[in-house]
């Protein structure tokens, strides 16, 4: 109808040819012109709250949505009826409003969307705040103009890893209504990783993937990109001496030709595997700058992580696509590198670096490009006291105060932090800086020479299995959280999985505990004599608080 009134307005066409072009009631159009109904307003009755009520529940819904707290659609539904009951729009006892109410709602607001939120961490939540990006921009700005590479972005370069595994997640699929749909997967084997290292003009280094193992197998290098290296590792991710090896064997012999005095950044997360003075000399002897991101920040600062890692999930579809093609068959540990070339392929393109580097800030150099709104949850966060933007401004007086209130009633309160004895003092991580600088190394070597090397040593690796006593996240091709692994080791063992647990001959569930002190965690039955039981009755004290406490 709308599209025919339009027809006969504006383009001056007959009113019985726009009936019949639009297929609506000649008499129908003809009262719409003649008798000047309001095109404006939608037919039916007037909602259920007023426009400028339905915008303090938008504005709600979206301060939430900023902060990290989304509501769902039910969570929604449940707010209006609460908000029309205590509009006095709507009896106590009358229920829900319905999904029909939700639908006609989400077409008043074209602003809102209904989508799939993505999971983000608290620690990745907290980190990532605007004082900790703008450090990192400042030092970034000031290592680009000393070693004169701001304008050179064939010299800057990222790298980062992610896992793959054999068992895929189905997508979407069509089958007939009534019946459970199942698609065949592979059983969970192990985890291959993937180095995958780019610069800001597109050229991308071939993959280097990290094989579980001992001995080397030329099966699993099967259909790999020409130029393609491996190790092997004892639980199939990377660690220090892996990735130095990359560094020395793939990453240096792959940089294009340059001057004597040229310098080569390189971006990585800081796992503190990936932190050891041999690793330094190596690039310091070649002419590379390490810097090391900010932690728990790379879903924002990763070049990788923001635009490449995510196009990786053609992976799964070209698993799916192999179980069909060969049923009764499945995928094993030699077919995982020719899978995830075929996806390394088709994702990582140079338009996707070059727009990666862009969306990131690096290149061309531009802290500005950082979306604003993934500072919202650390802001919130350090509130003692939720407030919507606006909230005092009301848009309408007597209920629209009333309502803002009630709005605000609703808004999560954070809970007063936790007065904690101060904690013992931990290895020094760097974090937003170039470690291969004189006063970034002096550091590291301190550490060193303290003898507090625990958590930087070259064999700790990023993701040893442990037991379901305290599950980890599947680290998938779509995700990279090597920044989040590096405070999941056990502070006495200062390893994923206990030293004797490779010595049992039956399964053994591995249990983790928290101290409540220095909120690191430790193997119960391994590294602590204790059990679950000894420690449920009260505040738990690992062995290093322990003896401080003495």
């Amino acid at each position: 109808m709308k599209r025919a009134y339009v027809l006969v307005t504006a383009d001056k066409m007959s009113i019985r040819k726009a009936a019949w072009q639009c297929g609506v009631p000649i008499q129908t159009l003809r009262d719409r012109l003649e008798r000047g109904v309001n095109q404006a307003r939608p037919l039916g009755g007037d909602p259920l709250l007023s426009r400028s009520e339905e915008e303090g529940l938008v504005k709600h819904i979206e301060y939430l949505a900023k902060c990290g707290y989304p509501l769902t659609r039910k969570d929604v539904i449940n707010l209006a009826t609460e908000t029309a009951i205590f509009l006095k729009k709507r009896p106590q006892n009358a229920g829900n409003l319905s999904k029909r109410w939700f639908v006609r709602f989400m077409s008043r607001w074209p602003e809102l969307r209904l989508a799939k939120a993505q999971k983000l961490s608290m620690k990745r939540a907290k980190a990532t705040s605007d004082e900790t990006v703008q450090s990192y921009f400042q030092e970034l700005d000031r290592i680009l103009t000393k070693y004169d590479i701001k304008n050179k972005p064939h010299l800057i370069y990222n790298v980062d890893e992610t896992g793959f595994q054999m068992e895929h997640t189905p997508s979407k699929v069509v089958g007939p209504r009534g019946l459970k749909l199942n698609a065949i997967t592979s059983e969970r084997g192990p985890t291959t990783t993937l180095l995958a290292c780019g610069n800001a003009v597109g050229t991308c280094l071939p993959p280097y993937f990290v094989f579980k193992g001992a001995r080397y197998d030329a099966r699993l290098m099967a259909g790999a990109v020409p130029g393609s290296k491996c190790s092997m590792s004892k639980s199939g991710w990377s660690n220090g001496n892996i990735f130095k090896h990359f560094l020395e064997e793939h990453f240096i012999p792959f940089l294009p030709q340059r001057k004597p005095d040229d310098h080569v950044l390189l971006l990585y997360d800081g796992h503190t595997s990936h932190i050891s003075i041999p690793l330094i000399e190596l690039a310091k002897e070649h002419k590379i700058i390490l810097f090391v991101l900010p932690p728990h920040t790379s879903h924002v600062l990763q070049p990788l992580d923001v635009g490449l890692f995510k196009p990786l999930k053609t992976f799964q579809n070209a698993c799916g696509a192999r179980m069909r093609e060969s049923p009764g068959e499945v995928i094993t540990r030699y077919d995982v590198c020719n899978l995830a070339s075929k996806s390394f392929l088709k994702a990582f393109t140079p338009i996707n670096f070059i727009n990666s580097f862009r969306k990131t800030g690096i290149f061309p150099f531009n802290p500005q490009e950082i979306d604003q709104t993934m500072f919202e949850p650390a802001k919130n966060l350090a509130r003692n006291h939720w407030q919507t933007e606006g909230e005092e401004e009301s848009v309408e007086k007597g209920n629209m105060e009333k309502l803002n209130q009630f709005f605000s009633s609703r808004l999560p309160t954070p809970k007063e932090p936790k007065s904690h004895p101060k904690k013992r003092k931990v290895s020094y991580r760097p974090g937003g800086v170039a470690i291969t600088e004189e006063t970034i190394i002096l550091k590291i070597r301190k550490v060193y020479a303290d003898g507090d090397d625990a958590h930087i040593h070259p064999d700790n690796s990023l993701g040893e299995v442990s037991g379901e006593g305290r599950k980890r996240a599947n680290v998938t091709q779509e995700e990279s959280d090597s920044d989040d692994e590096t405070d999941d080791v056990c502070c006495v063992c200062n390893k994923f999985s206990p030293d004797g647990l490779n010595k049992l001959n039956y399964l053994k569930i591995v249990d983790w505990a928290q101290c409540d002190l220095c909120n690191h965690w430790v193997h119960l039955e391994f590294c602590d004599r204790r059990n679950v039981n000894d420690i449920r009755s009260g505040p738990y004290r690992c062995i290093h608080c322990v003896s401080l406490e003495e």
